[in-house]
Formats: C-alpha cells, sequence, structure tokens
C-alpha cells in the first residue's frame, strides 16, 4: 500500500463542503470525504505549526518529541525517527514537497539548519534530500512568512537572491535577479492595487502560476508521474495559514456578503469568567515582537472581518485545485486503488471566534479542531467517524495501512481502533504568556487545565454549547464531571511513554 499524505496550514474542520460549510466551495476534497472516511472530530495536539507538524511525522506528542514551539527544532535523534524514516527502512521511496517546518527559520533561534535562513545559504542546488527521513525533499522554506515579513517589520531577515532560501524561492529566481526580485515585490502588500481591507488582507499580484500552492502541487505532480514502486508521498501546502492574499482569480471568488451570513457573532460578556489570557488575546496582546502583527479581533468590524474570512476561502479553494491536480496525478497512473490518501491540517484558525484571529493558547475548537480524511485501506467511502481522534494518530495509521510495525514508542495509535473516548492538546512554553496548557476533549466535554496556575481552568458542554462560550468550571453542580475529566487527563498523561528513543536504524 502506498501513502499519500496531503496536508495544509492552518485550516479549519468548517471550511470544507463536507464538514458543512455553505459557501466555500471545495470540490475535490468533498470527492475525497465521499469515496473514504470523514473524521468530525479530529483534534491537533498542539495549535502550533512545528509542534504539531512533529507530531504528525513521529506518532508522539511535543513533550515526547521534544519540539515543543515554534522555534524549538526537532530533535536530530527523532528527526531520524520519523514515519518517513521507517518507510525508507523497508524500501519504500520517500518523498516531500512544500513545507516541512521541523525547524526554525527566524535568525531569532539561530540554529543554521537547513530550514533556516542562514542555513539555507549553505544548502547547494543540487541538494534534494535526504531530509528527515525522505529521500527527496523539495522545500519551501518562505511560504506564508515571506509574505508577512515586511508587515511584521522583520524585512531584514528575509532572504535576498540566491543562495538564501531553498527550493522554492530560488525557483523564483529561476531566470535570473531581475526577475527573481519582481517576484518578490508581486508578494507584497505594497504591490496589491487596494489598500489592505483588513488586517494581513490583500488581492496578491503575484501570477498564479508563481505561487506557491501551484509550485508545490506541479512538483508532486512531477514526482507521482515518474516514481516506479511503493512510495510514501508528502505534500505539504504552506495556506490557508495568514496573510489572506489569495491571488487571482481566487481573490475575487468570495466576498465579504457571501461570508456574512457566517461570521462569528459574540456574545456580550463571553469572555467574563474565562481564564485573563483570552480576553488579554482577544484584545490584541502578544508580547513579542514576532507576534505584533497578529492583533486581537477584538477591534475588528464585521465588514473587515468577512473580508479576511473571504481572503481565507480563496486560499482554501485555491488549495481544494491543487489537491484535485494531485489526486488526478495518482489516478492517471493508475495508483488510487492502492494508495491510502491522508489528508488533513497541523492545526486551525480562530478566524474571528471569540473576537479573536489566527492562533494562541486559546483552545477553541476553530483553532483545534482539522479536517481528517482517508481514503483506502480499511476506510471505508462515505463514511462518517465521529470518535475523538488527534493528528498523533496519523503516522501509527500510515504504517499499519501499510503492513510495517508500529514502534511501541509511538503514542498515537491506527485510526481503525474504534471506539476511542477522548484526545489530548498540549500546549508549552508559549513565547507571549509562559504557559502550559493541557486540554482533554471528549465526545461531549471539553476540559482544559492551566498547569502552572493553580485552580484555573475551562470546562465546556460541546453538545449543548458547541460554540464554547460558557465556561462551566466554576459552575454549582460541576465539580464531580471536572474532578473526573481531571483524572481522566493526568492518566491520559500518565500513561504515555516518556523515555525519548534510541537511535537505531534497525528498528
Amino acid at each position: 500500500m502506498n501513502i499519500l499524505l496531503i496536508t495544509t496550514d492552518q485550516q479549519r474542520a468548517d471550511s470544507l463542503g463536507s464538514y458543512g460549510n455553505k459557501v466555500c466551495q471545495t470540490p475535490n476534497l468533498d470527492r475525497l470525504a465521499a469515496q473514504g472516511t470523514r473524521f468530525t472530530a479530529c483534534r491537533c495536539q498542539n495549535p502550533y505549526c512545528q509542534p504539531s507538524r512533529a507530531t504528525m511525522l513521529t506518532g508522539t506528542y511535543p513533550s515526547t518529541h521534544g519540539a515543543t514551539a515554534v522555534g524549538v527544532d526537532l530533535p536530530d535523534d527523532m528527526m531520524l525517527r520519523t514515519v518517513a524514516a521507517r518507510f525508507a527502512d523497508h524500501g519504500y521511496h520517500t518523498a516531500m514537497f512544500g513545507n516541512a517546518h521541523l525547524a526554525s527559520a527566524f535568525p531569532r533561534f539561530p540554529t543554521r539548519k537547513i530550514e533556516s535562513v542562514e542555513g539555507s545559504a549553505l544548502v547547494v542546488p543540487e541538494w534534494h534530500g535526504p531530509y528527515a527521513g525522505f529521500e527527496h525533499a523539495e522545500l519551501v522554506l518562505f511560504g506564508h512568512n515571506l509574505r508577512l515579513a515586511p508587515a511584521m517589520g522583520m524585512w531584514n531577515w528575509a532572504f535576498g537572491p540566491p543562495p538564501f532560501g531553498l527550493h522554492y524561492a530560488r525557483w523564483l529566481f529561476r531566470d535570473g535577479d531581475l526577475a527573481g526580485r519582481e517576484r518578490l515585490r508581486l508578494l507584497q502588500p505594497e504591490a496589491a492595487k487596494q489598500k489592505w481591507p483588513a488586517v494581513q488582507t490583500w488581492h496578491s499580484a503575484l501570477p498564479e502560476e508563481d505561487h506557491s500552492t501551484t509550485w508545490i502541487a506541479d512538483r508532486a505532480i512531477d514526482w507521482l508521474r515518474t516514481v516506479e514502486g511503493p512510495f510514501m508521498a508528502w505534500v505539504s501546502f504552506c495556506d490557508p495559514h495568514h496573510p489572506m492574499d489569495p491571488p487571482a482569480p481566487w481573490s475575487g471568488m468570495y466576498t465579504a456578503a457571501d461570508v456574512a451570513p457566517l461570521l462569528p457573532k459574540p456574545k456580550p460578556g463571553e469572555l467574563e469568567g474565562k481564564p485573563p489570557i483570552h480576553k488579554a488575546w482577544a484584545t490584541g496582546f502578544r508580547g513579542t515582537a514576532y507576534e505584533s502583527a497578529n492583533p486581537g479581533g477584538a477591534s475588528l468590524k464585521p465588514e473587515q472581518l468577512a473580508v479576511m474570512i473571504a481572503g481565507y476561502y480563496g486560499m482554501v479553494s485555491m488549495l481544494d485545485a491543487n489537491i484535485g491536480r494531485v489526486l488526478e496525478a495518482l489516478e492517471a497512473r493508475g495508483l488510487s486503488g492502492e494508495t491510502m490518501v491522508i489528508m488533513s491540517s497541523d492545526h486551525g484558525d480562530l478566524l474571528g471566534d471569540h473576537r479573536m484571529l489566527f492562533k494562541g493558547p486559546v483552545h477553541y475548537d476553530g483553532l483545534l479542531r482539522v479536517p481528517l480524511i482517508v481514503r483506502g485501506g480499511p476506510y471505508e467511502a462515505a463514511q462518517v467517524v465521529d470518535d475523538p481522534v488527534g493528528l498523533v494518530d496519523l503516522a501509527p495509521t500510515m504504517l499499519d495501512a501499510a503492513g510495517l510495525p508500529v514502534p511501541e514508542w509511538m503514542e498515537g495509535r491506527p485510526l481503525d481502533r474504534l471506539p476511542r473516548e477522548h484526545v489530548v492538546t498540549e500546549n508549552d512554553h508559549d513565547a507571549a504568556f509562559k504557559l502550559s496548557v493541557r486540554t482533554l476533549t471528549t465526545s461531549r466535554y471539553k476540559l482544559t487545565r492551566y498547569v502552572d496556575r493553580e485552580g484555573t481552568g475551562e470546562l465546556y458542554d460541546l453538545q449543548e454549547d458547541p460554540g464554547e462560550t460558557v465556561n462551566l468550571w466554576e459552575a454549582k453542580g460541576t465539580l464531580k464531571l471536572r474532578s473526573e475529566l481531571q483524572a481522566e487527563l493526568d492518566g491520559a498523561t500518565n500513561r504515555r511513554v516518556r523515555s525519548e528513543p534510541k537511535v537505531s536504524l534497525a528498528g
């Protein structure tokens, strides 16, 4: 059984038609869901890119694999223990295309690894792997970050012409320095023909054919057309992560009026009775220069939020079209019947929920809940699973589907092992607030405990309050329930493997 893992960055589950969205058009992913199994309650194990991606590839929680926050690299020993390395050890061709984000690109975390600004300059043009267990790698070092740098006052570190950057960045300079610099200019908001109607939102002037989403799909398609023998491939798109800047024609696909009926409807005083961090995040406090361009949503007018969501949906539909192209290439080779396809995202986006934007140390479902669709093997057509599952289960699922042994140190388990009682999300070493947070989500309840703030927490009844507006932590009559859920969370945490696996290429 071949494995094709397709991931996006910062995509909410409810952005897909198959998950109930009546506005955003995702025909290819909806078709994939109809052909396979759709998991309605998949949640990430960390609400930030880097830790979550490491979890997907290792089958372990951030507190185990060590990449606990953005800027904390996946340790070298775990880079050798990814699911791709397991497949390579068993004779599979392994390849990845797009955004790995297993190490930090930022100079403020100077590791000089391949995915860092400085480290990329040391990579020769002929290099195409190996990386993190993938024999072949074509990487996007800067996707959304390349477009964000000026807005964040960080243009001083954004790369210039090669040798900085990796495969996509260098491809932008494929026909010379002048043309490359012009493409960089077109990426920036200043090149757009209109002013920003809302924070980090504009219509990109970069042609669609030069966009990272198109490039990633093209590279994957080229590889799929020629690969012979069993394979495990990861196609990792950079969007719909902010900024909301799709190129034409996707930039004009949705209007503020289209998405207005879907806007969150904040309740007066809904942040009262919740930990103070919620109000701080909603009003825009971050505490680090990096986050200064990520203001809270409390001051946004509804029409501004609508413009942002319209841009977000434009990126989602562009992704859907390119994922469709990749799936068509698989079909053209006659490989669909012998390939398991998994589609998911590293985390969601608050996207105006509770007056908040993007991501952060608040474990609302808009941020935690991600799409998960699996086609192939035991995952039957048009099947829907409501049990709570997590991204930690992806690596064991891939190995199990291929008939390969799942290492004992992996903390997830194959997705067809049902029923499931709960899923756990961690959040440690948040740069702005230095919080340690643990969340347990069952089919009905969600409990969040702030480990270093005794007595602070959240409890929601997702059945009665799916919008998570009423915190029941201190509510009358919930002490017994809270204690039971805390015990379940503690038990789930304590049962997990804590010793780091030793490096052994033999197994």
